[in-house]
């Protein structure tokens, strides 16, 4: 019986146990493994192992982002990274983001960092870029890791890598989408009707002047009559203008695959976005190929082709340093009631829009009509070449177009039509931007004994050419649209004796050469220091100083790797 007994659990050991252990030892090899892993990242034309990065980088890898159910690749990273502000610039649909690194760095200039995608420059990035496309995001944020691309890195610099196909992998389509829906949230707390005559009254009462009390009286009654205004039925503009709700469709469509040399990735994007205030929207649509290919064992290429078409509805919330075209200041201060004057409500009020620079909220968003378009093409190539095990060189082709315009309308009630015989303004811009680059490196890593050395070092060219024009014309007929006004300019007709004005143009020409380098040593594992060094030709620079040069250093102590603090750790434990 013992025999028997004995047999069986050496079949139930054999036949349950052992798969169950062997499973979970492979998971624990595998886990393993895994944390093996050295974990990489993007540092001035070449990647390093973060583990020996001695510069402020900070990093949002794609896991990070990929659930984020935002339009928008610079709101997906909020948040995100110490010492990285990310703002719009107001909130309207498509506006524009602001990143600013570690703070200001001027009060008048501009504070964007630089931006680098698939190692080539592009202004503003993040706002053609879809969450989904992005295989990862590192801020350089120091002046050791930023003067590797000289005097344009003295914001930060922003490093952008788009996911790609994978080799020896089958073709496969993912498709992801979102529905969602704002509305505002706050709104700011007017004065009622009554409060409002009052302190109106007080307004016009304050400094005894004549003129000014029989205004009050006219527009609003005697003192004695203003007790009607507690049955007055209030307004809320802020909900007429702002309380629409917005929805929006996102739709990414990925198509992967690759070879055993090979790898591609389709990826498509379009964005459907209506804005919380009337008559503003958004419209993107995005695609992007990259294909990578294998020469040979030491040969490969990359090739990338990226376009964006976006389109922007509506005057925004606000234009800077102008209250007239101020929709939040409209909306807050305009009287908050029907009536109180001879001209309705509902209609324009040109002794009230004199007297305060107020207009009514939703006639003055029915008379700004804006559409503020752009267009990317972005094309660049990469073939890098393994000479030997210890060097590689590597060569980085692009080419960026945009193209952008804006038509804008002025109905008879804004600030602009006012200010010229009350008759609608339209304004017409075009601007178009293009960008060659090419960059080359040569990059050296060697490890021996105890020693490790990494080298780099490249030349880099930048030319960039655009146009752009802009127009104001005047004097349309009151009773015009604004698609009869875009369509239709020559029906403009000025006043006698005075002509349009002049169309204004310019041409922004920009030249860069550059030669730099780069030095990493690392001993025992434990110590690490990096110079570089980099050297900028610019046609921007003033006339006999067209030359700048930006050393940096910078050294780290990985203090976990000495013995004392292995043993006092392995003590604790």
């Amino acid at each position: 019986m013992d025999k028997k007994v004995q047999s069986i659990k050496w079949l139930y050991l054999t036949v349950f146990l052992l798969p169950v252990l062997a499973m979970a030892q492979e998971k624990e090899t595998k886990k393993e493994k895994e944390t093996k892993i050295d974990e990489v990242v993007l540092v001035g034309y070449t990647k390093v192992s973060k583990k020996d990065v001695t510069n402020s980088v900070a990093s949002v890898k794609a896991d990070a982002i990929k659930d984020m159910p935002s339009t928008n690749a610079a709101e997906a990273i909020q948040g995100r990274m110490a010492g990285v502000q990310v703002s719009l610039s107001e909130g309207s649909p498509g506006a524009d983001v602001d990143i600013v690194i570690r703070g200001g760095n001027s009060i008048t200039g501009s504070n964007a960092p630089l931006y680098i995608v698939d190692g080539v420059q592009m202004d503003n990035a993040l706002s053609i870029l879809s969450p989904k496309e992005i295989e990862s995001i590192e801020v350089l944020k120091d002046a050791s890791s930023t003067n590797i691309y000289g005097a344009r890195g003295a914001n930060g610099v922003v490093l952008i890598t788009t996911k790609g196909g994978r080799k020896r992998a089958k073709t496969s389509i993912n498709y992801n989408g979102f529905l969602g829906v704002r509305k505002i949230q706050n709104t700011i707390d007017v004065l009622d009707p009554y409060q409002y005559v009052l302190y109106q009254y007080e307004v016009y009462n304050k400094g005894g002047v004549q003129t000014d009390i029989d205004a009050f009286k006219a527009r609003y009654g005697t003192y004695e009559e203003l007790s009607k205004y507690k049955d007055v039925k209030k307004r809320d503009w802020q909900d007429e203008v702002f309380g629409r709700e917005a929805f929006n469709f996102t739709h990414n469509l990925a198509i992967t695959g690759g070879s055993d040399n090979s790898s591609f990735s389709l990826s498509l994007n379009n964005v459907q976005e209506d804005g919380i205030m009337i008559g503003s929207g958004f419209k993107r649509n995005m695609a992007n190929f990259k294909y990578d290919y294998d020469l040979s064992k030491k040969v490969s290429m990359s090739l990338n082709a990226r376009y964006s078409r976006q389109t922007i509805f509506g005057a925004g919330t606000s234009s800077t340093g102008s209250q007239g075209t101020n929709r939040l200041r409209n909306a807050v201060r305009y009287q908050p009631f029907e009536g109180g004057s001879n001209v309705n409500v509902d209609d324009f009020d040109p002794l009230f829009a004199n007297e305060t620079n107020l207009v009514n909220p939703v006639l003055l968003a029915n008379n700004e009509i804006k559409e503020n378009g752009r267009n990317d093409l972005l094309l660049n190539g990469t073939l890098e070449y393994k000479i030997s095990k210890d060097f590689t060189f590597r060569s980085v082709i692009g080419y960026l177009q945009r193209d952008e315009f804006i038509n804008q309308f002025s109905g008879t009630v804004t600030s602009v039509a006012r200010q010229n015989n009350d008759q609608p303004v339209v304004f017409l811009s075009k601007a178009q931007t293009r960008r060659i680059t090419n960059t080359n490196t040569l990059n050296y890593k060697k490890t021996f004994g105890n020693h490790k050395l990494d080298l780099l070092v490249g030349q880099e060219i930048v030319k960039t050419d655009g146009e752009s024009t802009a127009m104001t014309i005047k004097w349309f007929p009151k009773s015009i649209t604004a698609e009869e006004a875009f369509a239709n300019i020559q029906s403009a007709s000025p006043p006698a004796g005075l002509v349009q004005d002049a169309p204004r143009a310019g041409r922004n020409p920009d030249r860069l050469a550059s030669f730099f380098g780069r030095a990493n040593y690392i001993f025992k594992n434990k110590y690490i220091l990096t110079a570089s060094m980099r050297a900028d030709g610019s046609s921007v620079f003033g006339p006999g100083n067209r030359w700048g040069y930006f050393p940096a250093a910078s050294a780290a102590w990985k203090i976990t790797e000495e013995n004392f603090l292995k043993t006092a750790r392995q003590s604790a434990n």
